[in-house]
C-alpha cells in the first residue's frame, strides 16, 4: 500500500508538472532507461556494420528536438588539465560514460555528469610525427588520439589507438591497463589516424593509416623522410591479450623506385584505412574502404587495392574480392593537384565506411561514398558494381564524401562537400569559403534518387552523420562563410529524415570537425580542430552533452 501511494503521488506530481508545461506543448516523458533500456554508442559508426543509426533512441524526436540544450561541457576546467582539440567521435557506454582522446595524446573517461573519471597519456610520438604538431600546442609529449575508440560488449574494456599505431586496452571503470600493443605499425608516421577501430566479439579490428602524405614537407624541413613506404593494413587482434591474429596489407612492401619516378623515392605505398572496418555476421565477411596511393609502383602505376572497397574473411584475413574505383590516384602533399599531365584530381580516397544493407528487391549490397563525389553500391558477395552515381561534383581535393555516412529506414544519408571555385580570400590562416557548399543528402538505397538535399553554403562538411528516431545530426565546422572575421563559429544541426527540414540549429564558438553520437536521450559532440589549418586552428577542445528537459526534471522527480 505504501508503494502504491508513493507511485500515485509521483504520477500526480508529474501530471501537474506536465500541465504547467502545456503552454509549450511539452510532454511528461519517462526516463530513457525506463522506456527502452540503455544501449550507448559503442563505436564510431554505432554498430559493427557502421550503420550510423541508433534504432533504440526515443526521447530525442521531431517533437522534442526544439528544446535541445547543453547539459554539460567537458573541457580544461572540468578535466583539471588541458583538453586539446578532439577530432574523434565520442563513444558512450550503457551507463552514460563517455570515452575519447584528444590531439595532445590524452585519453579521457568522462562520467555521466560530465566529470573526469580517469585519464591516461599515450606513448611519446616519433620525431617525424612530433614535427607535424601545431606550434600552438607546444612540444609534443604524447602521440595524438585522432580516431574514435571502441567498446567491447563482452568485456569491460575500451580500446583506443594513437597516431603512431599503439593500441591501448583499458578497464572502463578504473582505467587500469589491460594491455598495450606496440609495434603494429613500423612506419614512423603510421598509426590510427581515423575512426578505424571496431570490436567484434573477442576480436579487435584495427585499420592502419598514416600521415606520411606529409613526407615531402618534413623532408624539406630537414627531417630525412623518403616518400613513401607506409602500407595501409587491417590487423586483427585478440581482445583478451592484444596478440595479433592476422594482417592484411593493402599494398606490397615498398622498394627503391627508379629515378624516373621522382620526386617519389620509395613505392608503392598508401591504401590507408581510416574508416571503420565493418562486419557481416551472416557471411563472416569484413569490409574496408581504402585511400589513395602515396607513391607509385616501379611502373608508375597505382596498386589494385587503393581507392577501393575490399572484402576479407573475418577468420583468416584472406581477401574475397577487391573493387577499385579510381586508378592511378597517387598523391602526397607537394604533388600537383590536379595532375598537370592528365588534369585528373587526385587524393580521391574512399574515406566513408562501407555500409551493409539490402536493396528493395532483396539483394545484399555494400555502399560507400568517395572523395570524388560518387556514391558506389556493389554486390556484397561478389563486389560487382550495382550502380555508381555522381552526387557532389568535385572541383578540388577537399570535395566529395569524406567519412561517416549512415543507413536507416530504407534510405542512405551522406554528407560532404561540393565545390564551385575552391578557396576564396584568406587572412592569417582564416579563409572565407564562398566556393564551398556543404550538402547533406538522403539517397535511395542504390543512390539513383535524391529524396532531399540540404545545403550549408560555405561550410566544408568533412565529418560523419548520426541518425536516430527520425533525425539526422551533423556538425558544420564553418558557419561564417561571408564575411571573413575572427569570430569563428561552428554549427550543430538536427534535420528531419522525412523532409530534410532543419528542425534545430545551434552555434558555438571555435571549430568542430568531429562526428556526433546519439545515446539514451542525449546527443554527444566534440569540438576543436588541429588538423585542417585552413579551417582555423583551435588550441582548446571539448566534449559536449546535450539533451531535452522533461517534466520529471522540471518538477524535481
Amino acid at each position: 500500500m505504501t508503494h502504491h501511494r508513493w507511485n500515485c503521488l509521483v504520477a500526480m506530481m508529474c501530471l501537474l508538472g506536465c500541465q504547467a508545461c502545456s503552454s509549450d506543448k511539452q510532454k511528461c516523458e519517462a526516463p530513457a532507461a525506463a522506456v527502452q533500456g540503455r544501449h550507448g554508442w559503442p563505436m564510431a559508426g554505432f554498430d559493427q556494420g557502421a550503420s550510423g543509426h541508433n534504432p533504440w533512441e526515443q526521447r530525442l524526436s521531431r517533437e522534442t528536438i526544439s528544446r535541445l540544450e547543453v547539459e554539460w561541457v567537458f573541457d580544461t576546467a572540468r578535466a583539471g588539465k588541458p583538453v586539446r582539440p578532439i577530432h574523434a567521435t565520442a563513444v558512450v557506454d550503457a551507463e552514460g560514460s563517455t570515452y575519447v582522446g584528444d590531439f595532445a595524446g590524452t585519453f579521457f573517461a568522462i562520467d555521466s555528469t560530465g566529470g573526469l573519471r580517469w585519464s591516461f597519456e599515450a606513448d611519446p610520438p616519433t620525431a617525424e610525427l612530433g614535427a607535424l604538431f601545431p606550434e600552438e600546442l607546444g612540444p609534443p609529449t604524447a602521440s595524438p588520439f585522432i580516431g574514435a575508440a571502441a567498446l567491447s560488449d563482452t568485456r569491460p574494456y575500451v580500446v583506443a589507438g594513437d597516431a603512431n599505431g599503439r593500441i591501448y586496452a583499458r578497464d572502463r571503470k578504473t582505467g587500469a591497463e589491460v594491455w598495450t600493443r606496440r609495434g603494429l605499425n613500423p612506419n614512423p608516421l603510421g598509426g590510427v589516424s581515423g575512426n578505424s577501430i571496431s570490436v567484434i566479439g573477442d576480436t579487435v579490428l584495427v585499420g592502419m593509416s598514416s600521415l606520411e602524405n606529409y613526407a615531402f614537407v618534413l623532408n624539406s624541413g630537414g627531417l630525412p623522410v623518403k616518400c613513401c613506404s607506409h602500407q595501409g593494413a587491417l590487423v586483427a587482434l585478440e581482445l583478451a591479450t592484444g596478440q595479433e591474429r592476422w594482417r592484411y596489407n593493402v599494398v606490397e612492401a615498398a622498394q627503391t623506385l627508379p629515378a624516373s619516378a621522382a620526386p617519389f623515392v620509395l613505392g608503392p605505398a598508401g591504401g590507408d584505412i581510416w574508416s571503420q572496418p565493418v562486419y557481416d555476421p551472416e557471411t563472416g565477411i569484413v569490409y574496408v574502404s581504402t585511400g589513395q596511393n602515396l607513391s607509385p609502383t616501379a611502373e608508375g602505376l597505382s596498386t589494385p587495392g587503393s581507392d577501393a572497397i575490399i572484402a576479407l574473411d573475418f577468420q583468416t584475413g584472406q581477401p574475397k574480392w577487391v573493387r577499385q574505383f579510381t586508378q592511378n590516384d597517387i598523391w602526397a602533399v607537394g604533388v600537383p593537384n590536379p595532375n598537370p599531365d592528365t588534369g585528373q584530381l587526385v587524393d580521391m580516397d574512399m574515406g566513408d565506411a562501407p555500409k551493409i544493407y539490402r536493396l528493395p528487391g532483396g539483394q545484399k549490397v555494400v555502399g560507400a561514398g568517395q572523395k570524388d563525389g560518387r556514391y558506389h553500391v556493389v554486390d556484397a558477395q561478389t563486389g560487382e558494381v550495382v550502380r555508381t552515381t555522381l552526387q557532389l561534383p568535385p572541383r578540388n581535393d577537399l570535395g566529395g564524401f569524406q567519412t561517416g555516412g549512415a543507413v536507416a529506414d530504407g534510405y542512405v544519408y551522406q554528407h560532404g562537400l561540393g565545390a564551385t571555385d575552391g578557396f576564396s580570400t584568406c587572412n592569417q590562416g582564416l579563409c572565407a569559403y564562398q566556393g564551398f557548399e556543404g550538402r547533406v543528402l538522403a539517397l535511395s538505397p542504390d543512390g539513383s534518387q535524391v529524396r532531399w538535399s540540404v545545403s550549408i553554403p560555405g561550410s566544408p562538411l568533412v565529418a560523419g552523420l548520426a541518425v536516430a528516431n527520425g533525425l539526422v545530426y551533423f556538425q558544420s565546422p564553418v558557419e561564417e562563410a561571408v564575411p571573413l572575421t575572427d569570430a569563428r563559429q561552428w554549427g550543430l544541426y538536427a534535420v528531419d529524415t522525412d523532409s530534410g527540414a532543419v528542425l534545430k540549429r545551434l552555434t558555438f564558438p571555435g571549430r568542430a570537425i568531429g562526428s556526433p553520437a546519439v545515446a539514451d536521450g542525449h546527443l554527444y559532440v566534440t569540438a576543436g580542430n588541429a588538423a585542417l589549418s585552413a579551417f582555423g586552428f583551435e588550441k582548446e577542445g571539448s566534449v559536449m552533452r546535450l539533451g531535452v528537459p522533461d517534466c520529471a526534471n522540471r518538477t524535481g522527480n
